[in-house]
């Protein structure tokens, strides 16, 4: 690997940590305008990683740059899920589990059953 495939790895791999810490702003914020614009960058850092990260695996400190996204995309991955239950329980929807196809089922409570009659 060359030292300009390195230092475009270690670049791509910055502006997806800020892009992550972008997304768990947004998150935290409740942000739909930026939670649209983040994802849309973290596509685009996604694809360039996905073509140049083969060449990373033999260098120990891209190998823990790569780790530094894994973690940092797990947190905001918890992070997400974390928001989207406040949000249903907010809403007074409650987890009845899973359909046989693994989709989430959710029941509404009393209080939104009944404004569905207006």
């Amino acid at each position: 690997m060359t030292d300009a495939e390195r230092d475009e790895l270690r670049r791509l791999g910055e502006r997806l940590r800020a892009v992550f810490a972008a997304e768990r702003a947004a998150i935290a914020s409740l942000d739909h305008a930026a939670l649209a614009t983040v994802h849309g960058d973290k596509q685009q850092l996604v694809g360039e990683l996905g073509r140049a990260s083969p060449a990373a695996s033999n260098d120990p400190e891209l190998r823990a740059l790569f780790q530094t996204l894994r973690v940092e995309a797990h947190a905001t991955a918890l992070l997400a899920n974390h928001a989207r239950a406040a949000v249903d329980a907010l809403l007074g929807r409650e987890s009845a589990g899973y359909d046989r196809r693994a989709n989430r089922t959710m029941i509404a409570s009393s209080a939104l059953r009944g404004l569905r009659a207006y």
